[in-house]
């Protein structure tokens, strides 16, 4: 089994991460709010691109995007 590390501060693996990216791009409403509740300490800076399609400043974090999502 290959298991990531969760690095200090952020909260969740780059699986996880990715998880959620996927998840928003296949409008998956469901799994994203089941992802963002991992994700709601994650200090890692979501891309540009997501900032602008959920409405978030640029270099908002995934703990914003995940705050956003359960709101």
């Amino acid at each position: 089994m290959n298991i990531e590390p969760i690095l200090p501060g952020c909260g969740a693996t780059p699986a996880l991460r990715d998880k959620f990216l996927r998840a928003l791009d296949a409008d998956d409403y469901s799994a994203l709010r089941s992802l963002s509740v991992d994700l709601r300490s994650c200090t890692d800076v979501l891309p540009s691109s997501v900032c602008v399609t959920l409405g978030l400043p640029r270099g908002s974090t995934y703990a914003k995007a995940a705050k956003t999502i359960v709101a």
